[in-house]
């Protein structure tokens, strides 16, 4: 019998900046090979749009050489996104992050009850939002995931982590929320034990 796949999803383009800050980008690869990492291309334009922050170009590089194993997932904004890299003169929707982030849910609703989602998050709005997620959702705030790393991994230390990520980048939200999806999910049997 073949076990579940589970998408790890990045809605929020605040855990690649937060996590680019701490240089922690690599954590997301602590969970095993059969985990499908997937960005919105929402947040990959959100993260990786200023060229003069050197968060944004550690997001760029960690993408570009990750491609094979992180997914880029097209919004309904794909062709708007397309069109403001070519044309930066562009403007977007104010708070496009939001507004995709509900477009995206509802495709996720659409895939229900599918693959089990581990959505990890760091804006607020995913704890607002919680009883309207498809039932195979599992939220999962940064901090909490950061927690959970530090009682798997040797030497990982949450206290450090969020330490380096506050040196640059003081207003993280620390929050840690680990909200259950309606189905059974195990999350934490994915990560890598070392």
């Amino acid at each position: 019998m073949s076990k579940t796949p589970i998408r790890l999803v990045i809605p929020d383009s605040g855990v690649l900046i937060s996590l680019a800050h701490g240089l922690l980008l690599d954590a997301l690869f602590s969970f095993s090979d059969d985990v499908r990492l997937t960005v919105t291309d929402v947040v990959q334009y959100e993260a990786t749009l200023r060229t003069d922050l050197v968060d944004a170009n550690r997001i760029k590089e960690f993408l570009k050489r990750n491609a094979g194993r992180i997914k880029v997932d097209t919004t309904g904004f794909h062709k708007l996104i397309d069109q403001a890299i070519e044309n930066p003169a562009i403007e977007l929707p104010r708070n496009i992050g939001e507004i995709s982030i509900y477009g995206y849910i509802n495709d996720i609703r659409q895939d229900e009850p599918g693959i089990p989602v581990l959505v990890l998050f760091e804006d607020e709005w995913f704890l607002k939002n919680q009883y309207t997620r498809p039932r195979n959702t599992h939220l999962l705030s940064l901090a909490a995931f950061l927690k959970v790393l530090e009682k798997i991994i040797p030497g990982f230390s949450f206290d450090d982590a969020m330490d380096r990520i506050r040196n640059t980048r003081p207003g993280v939200n620390a929050i840690e929320k680990d909200i259950s999806a309606s189905s059974a999910t195990t999350w934490k049997s994915k990560l890598r034990k070392p």
